[in-house]
């Protein structure tokens, strides 16, 4: 079934509208039936559409935060040693 992506942000479980909208332009394989722009809206096939998000929007926003702790965790092992004027 054809529809809008304001039909797939009130699908069950789906994210909000803009974080979708964020999500399709941040995947260029997203199923796209019509690229929404100024005056069109986005024409999706929701099951297909939903399936998509169901499948890759964890992932995703996983794969952000594990690299985010990554380079928290690198940038802490880079940090220089300090000694205290009584160590040796």
């Amino acid at each position: 079934m054809l529809g809008t992506l304001d039909q797939l942000g009130k699908v069950d479980g789906m994210p909000s509208v803009p974080s979708l909208r964020r999500f399709i332009s941040s995947r260029p394989d997203f199923p796209v039936v019509q690229q929404g722009r100024y005056g069109l809206p986005y024409i999706l096939d929701l099951d297909t559409a939903a399936a998509f998000v169901r499948e890759h929007w964890r992932d995703g926003r996983n794969e952000r935060r594990r690299l985010r702790l990554a380079a928290v965790a690198l940038e802490a092992t880079q940090l220089p040693l300090f000694k205290t004027e009584n160590e040796s």
